[in-house]
């Protein structure tokens, strides 16, 4: 039986069972159960982090609105929560400011240094 190794490096080694040592085997198991999590590419994070600090500065003192965004298919998602109704006109100008926004090419840098 030939078992899926995942390796430091993120590479996966395909070995036979009898091959493997118990950490070996390990590492398959908890890979198998739980699949790798697909990070947001640079450029969305750069975009993100925008609208981000624009939701939070104009949220400050009114509401914990909560902001969340990961990767799921390839796309980029973004979760808002606890939105209070009367803040709507509110989350509109947050949002649209932090979309106006333009990243930079020091801001991806900084991202992936980070």
């Amino acid at each position: 039986m030939s078992i899926q190794v995942p390796q430091e490096d993120g590479k996966v080694v395909t070995k036979p069972f009898s091959e493997c040592s118990v950490d070996e085997l390990e590492r398959a198991t908890r890979a198998k159960r739980a699949p790798p999590v697909s990070r947001v590419p640079i450029a969305d994070q750069a975009r993100l982090l925008f609208l981000e600090d624009s939701i939070v500065t104009r949220f400050s003192g009114v509401a914990q609105v909560r902001f969340s965004s990961r990767n799921k298919g390839g796309k980029t998602l973004v979760s808002l929560q606890d939105v209070p109704m009367t803040e709507l006109v509110r989350l509109t100008e947050a949002i649209q400011d932090g979309i106006s926004a333009e990243p930079t090419l020091a801001d991806t840098e900084t991202l992936a240094s980070a």
